[in-house]
């Protein structure tokens, strides 16, 4: 019995020694100080913002060399807010995945990761953050779309410069509509030198087999220089079906739009963008950003924002954050002096 104990004590040992030597704690933490002139109808704010460009986030992510170019990954990542140092409900709201990579051949990840539709709808973006691509996403109501849930993810090798991913999520819990909806998405990009384009859509599906959203976009980036140009167009259909994820109080009607950037490279540690987000129900969205870096992991930055949204069914906030609302047939304007910190 002795002898069982000293090797379930060495093999615990052993074990917690591989852990502590291939798990990595790692971060990033956005916190600002904001203006909104208008943050509810008739009314400004000032206030200590989280997350305006960078989400606030914390997570552990490990990997183990399988040999002949394979690995096994890991990524568990959540949430903080700077404002409060809340946490969100779900600990692991962003991240709870793991995968096997070939050099060869590609990453195949299971669990909750980012739809690659998302992630390429800010390929246009010359400073993307989520002061543009949160903000938009909610405004058009696949918000609860950004992060997939029970998802089945494939990465390409890059290619020529082309990388493909492709997604599916089944649905769950028969006989109920939370945690129900099937999705697929995928994204096909392609980058070399100074020129990047990417093309993505995503469809989700409640358990009657009827689309509650599809959301497509393409996209593209091109340096000249210090000088960078961006745009894309971007589609959203919203069906009828009331199964799978519900759909957020706003887009709830379809829509479409087209997004248009420029930004100016100062010096390889200054630059400042200007965005501009017009949609066809008569929503539109200006941002400039102009971003200081400080050293590799530290980052200052200035933002202005102005929503102005004549209709109801899809409402652009001026700034992302935690405390920002979107208000209607007004315009609202938004300052933020802040800074991004890694880990």
């Amino acid at each position: 019995m002795k002898k069982h104990l000293i090797a379930a004590a060495a093999l615990i040992a052993t074990t917690g020694a591989w852990a502590q030597s291939t798990v990595t704690l790692y971060g990033a933490l956005d916190a600002s100080v904001a203006y909104i002139k208008n943050a509810a109808p008739g009314q400004s704010a000032t206030y200590v913002n989280d997350s305006a460009i960078q989400s606030s986030l914390w997570g552990l992510k490990g990997s183990e060399d399988l040999g002949n170019g394979m690995k096994a990954n890991f990524n568990l990542q959540g949430d903080v807010n700077m404002g409060t140092g809340a946490a969100n409900a779900e600990f692991f709201r962003r991240e709870a995945n793991v995968s096997l990579v070939d050099a060869d051949y590609g990453e195949l990840r299971v669990g909750r990761t980012l739809s690659p539709a998302y992630v390429n709808s800010q390929g246009g973006v010359i400073l993307p953050g989520n002061s543009i691509g949160v903000t938009s996403a909610l405004a058009m109501g696949y918000a609860a779309d950004i992060f997939t849930r029970n998802a089945i993810t494939y990465y390409s090798p890059v290619m020529s410069g082309v990388k493909a991913t492709v997604q599916y999520a089944a649905g769950e819990r028969a006989g109920t509509t939370a945690n129900s909806a099937r999705k697929t998405a995928f994204s096909l990009t392609y980058a070399d030198g100074p020129a990047r384009a990417g093309l993505a859509g995503e469809e989700v599906l409640g358990l009657d087999g009827k689309t509650t959203r599809r959301h497509y976009n393409v996209n593209g980036q091109y340096s000249l220089g210090d000088i960078k140009l961006g745009g894309g167009l971007y589609w959203v259909h919203k069906g009828a079906s009331a199964s799978g994820n519900a759909d957020t109080a706003q887009g709830k009607l379809s829509s479409h739009g087209v997004i248009l950037s420029a930004g100016y490279q100062f010096d390889p540690a200054l630059i400042a963008a200007v965005t501009y987000n017009s949609n066809s129900l008569g929503s539109k969205l200006l941002n400039v950003t102009v971003r200081q870096a400080l050293s590799k992991r530290t980052t200052v930055y200035a933002l202005l924002g102005q929503a102005d949204n004549s209709t109801k069914d899809v409402k652009f906030t001026a700034l992302w954050g935690d405390n920002t609302t979107a208000v209607y047939n007004s315009k609202q304007t938004a300052l933020a002096l802040g800074m991004i910190h890694a880990f």
